[in-house]
């Protein structure tokens, strides 16, 4: 289940089209693409206490399974209504929450921090908190420089954004430094009424007749409240010029009263009219007029917005006077002639539209925004939020045959011809017969590139890739996500071994290719493949925590890789000298809208353990230990404070430091040597995050280290305590 929250906003024509109805329409897509038929979109809103039974009551009469909540009153107290999700998220256990504004992202933010929701989702319906600075939304520089805050908080931190317009990202990137590309435009769309509406002009010849005015006026249309950013002054004064220079002009307003309109009315008296009427009847007096009219000045707010009158004046059949540069729809207007465009002159010439331009702009309202337009958008968006993780346990699935894709395997070598040809004759046994194998040599200077020589003449599936010198694992596998030509991607050491059903079931378990990696079980050998060795299960319920604590889950040949998703993340981090597939599953695993399946069966993977993998060089091995797990804690820091793991960081110094005091205990390396990488471990910004209870539980762990003997059970609950 997804939840969708609202804060403070009130049933309204606006919150129908873009709040209960997108709801409606995304509970229309669950089941499509790949995605989970159970999930759901539940609307859950937070309105004032102030006429609380009413509003619950108009609410649940659009959307009866919405959850309306009464909001703690005074808008300094926003931060104590988390209770209020905190309980919704216990109860229903979502796996995401788009929350629409700064206020609900913040408390959506915060059940991520609690670890009660894998993602958040800011829907941003504008510049929040230049719109608080222009317009003064409320009258308190505190509460205004919050707002501020927290909409950078939310831009920056949310695992992906609905943005209302390109203007809008734009201004992101201009404020905020937002770099990411997780984001999707979708504008201000049509509400379900419009999008069903015929187009009707029924009822236009009846309103004009009870305005007085024929049907050679030229009547302008003026839809919407009467907050700041509307600019209803700059709207009187060219009107009023325009109503001076060309007495077939009208204008209505349907909106509530405003000096600015009052003024109008007393300088033209019987050519100016409001009224308010209620949303079903909107449409139908937009239609009986000429001109919708949008004219602003040019704020911030402005700049970023998507106005939902624009798609409704174009779905009622009305071209647009609008003002030049007003979020991405003033560029619409002017390049499918749906209007004129106000650049600050003078307005005249305007002549009564023909049928043939109010009916481009019915068309221009459902092309650019029926929510169908959308459909890709709304179904990345249900994707991104859905779960993260689905998981398969027993039997491995049986082939369906259906599955044909090409599956590059990526194997960086480095004098392993003693067992090449096995591991290579393992993937020609594969029962998926549709591969290719990327060789990358690092150099080896043993019989390897002569085998590899001898066994890509016989078979044109294996490519060989030969470097002049050796540049590590990392670049090797980087280099082989370049040429890969496949649907897929797996990487493979030289001396390791595959079941024959390994391609075939990883595919198969995920046949529509809605996962970006499928992970299958592992297991370890010496001698014969299948022996009963020590098996890695991805079963773990967390695994990016796991692999955060640095109790990983699997390593990296376990995953089938999507090859657009791998390349999307840029390759391993080649500054890495050690924990490459660490840092690299993390990265993944942290990626807003990764989606992946793991299977817990039998191992259709089978890791070598070989003699001669013996340390040689123990200091220069803990050295690159030492300085990765830094670099990896460092990395990740921030990231997984947003999502309420970064206690679990502590996990990979623990077990370097255990590493360390292993070494020197069985002297592997000296105590000078130690102390050295000891203290390069211990910098002072880890010990600082580390708090005094996990420090003592360092020194804890020293002193037991030091001791002749082993308890069993000892480490491992030292290791429990210090990742908590």
């Amino acid at each position: 289940m997804l939840l969708y929250l609202t804060y403070n906003d009130q049933p309204s024509g606006v919150y129908w089209s873009q709040v209960t109805d997108v709801v409606e329409h995304l509970n229309t897509l669950g089941g499509a693409k790949g995605l989970p038929t159970d999930q759901r979109v539940k609307l859950v809103a937070l309105v004032s206490l102030r006429g609380y039974w009413n509003t619950r009551m108009v609410i649940r009469q659009r959307m009866p399974d919405a959850l309306v909540l009464p909001m703690v009153p005074r808008a300094h107290n926003w931060r104590i209504n988390w209770i209020w999700l905190w309980l919704v998220c216990l109860w229903y256990r979502p796996s995401g929450i788009i929350g629409r504004g700064v206020f609900a992202t913040a408390l959506a933010l915060r059940m991520r921090r609690r670890r009660l929701v894998q993602r958040v989702c800011l829907d941003g319906r504008g510049a929040y908190g230049a719109e608080w600075e222009e317009y003064r939304i409320v009258d308190d520089d505190r509460l205004i420089e919050e707002c501020a805050r927290m909409e950078r908080s939310a831009v920056l931190e949310a695992d992906l954004r609905i943005a209302v317009s390109e203007a809008l990202v734009d201004h992101w990137r201009e404020r905020f430094g937002y770099a990411e590309p997780y984001h999707v435009v979708i504008p201000c769309t049509l509400g379900r009424d419009l999008e069903r509406s015929s187009g009707s002009t029924k009822g236009a010849t009846g309103l004009r007749g009870e305005l007085g005015w024929s049907a050679e006026d030229l009547v302008l249309v003026y839809s919407g409240s009467t907050v700041g950013w509307q600019s209803l002054g700059l709207q009187a004064r060219v009107l009023a010029e325009l109503m001076t220079s060309d007495p077939r002009v009208r204008v209505l307003f349907l909106t509530g009263g405003d000096a600015h309109i009052a003024e109008l009315e007393r300088h033209f008296p019987g050519r100016v009219a409001r009224r308010w009427l209620p949303h079903g009847e909107v449409h139908a007096a937009l239609a009986a007029c000429d001109y919708g009219l949008l004219m602003r000045e040019p704020s911030v707010t402005n700049r970023v917005a998507s106005p939902t009158k624009f798609a409704e004046y174009l779905s009622a059949g009305l071209p647009v006077l609008i003002s030049e540069g007003l979020g991405d729809v003033a560029a619409l207007v002017q390049r499918e002639q749906l209007g004129l465009v106000w650049t600050g002159q003078e307005l005249g010439g305007l002549s009564v539209p023909s049928a043939e331009l109010r009916e481009r702009a019915r068309q221009a309202a459902k092309v650019h925004f029926a929510k169908a337009a959308f459909a890709e958008a709304y179904h990345h968006l249900l994707r991104c939020m859905g779960p993260a993780r689905m998981a398969r346990n027993g039997a491995r699935v049986k082939p369906s045959g259906k599955v044909h894709a090409l599956v590059s395997i990526i194997v960086p070598s480095y004098n392993k011809g003693r067992y090449v040809e096995e591991m290579v004759a393992s993937v020609q046994a594969q029962t998926h017969r549709n591969w290719e194998m990327l060789f990358i040599d690092d150099g080896s200077t043993d019989t390897t590139r002569d085998i590899l020589t001898r066994m890509a003449a016989a078979d044109d599936r294996i490519k060989l890739h030969f470097q002049d010198s050796n540049r590590g694992a990392n670049h090797c596998r980087n280099l082989g996500i370049q040429l890969a030509a496949g649907d897929h991607i797996m990487f493979f050491d030289a001396d390791d071994v595959l079941a024959p059903h390994c391609l075939q079931s990883r595919l198969d378990a995920d046949p529509e290719g809605t996962c970006d990696l499928v992970v299958s079980t592992m297991e370890v050998f010496r001698g014969t493949p299948g022996e009963g060795g020590n098996r890695w299960v991805p079963s773990a319920r967390d695994p990016l925590g796991e692999f955060l604590r640095h109790n990983l889950p699997w390593s990296v040949m376990q995953p089938l890789w999507r090859s657009s998703f791998l390349r999307s993340l840029g390759g391993f981090d080649e500054t890495f000298s050690r924990h490459q597939d660490v840092e690299f599953h993390t990265r993944a695993l942290f990626h807003p809208c990764v989606r992946y399946l793991t299977m817990a069966g039998d191992p259709d993977c089978f890791y070598r353990i070989a003699e001669e993998r013996k340390v040689l060089r123990p200091f220069a091995l803990l050295e690159g230990f030492t300085t990765s797990a830094l670099q990896y804690y460092r990395k990740f820091l921030d990231r997984a404070r947003g999502s309420g793991r970064h206690r679990l960081l502590v996990g990979i110094i623990y077990q370097t430091h255990v590493q360390l005091l292993h070494n020197r205990k069985v002297g592997l390396i000296s105590n000078a040597e130690f102390e050295q990488l000891y203290r390069r471990l211990l910098a002072p910004d880890i010990l600082r995050d580390m708090g005094l209870p996990k420090r003592a539980l360092l020194s804890l762990s020293g002193a037991y280290h030091a001791l002749p003997i082993r308890i069993p059970g000892v480490n491992r609950m030292l290791y429990w305590l210090m990742t908590r």
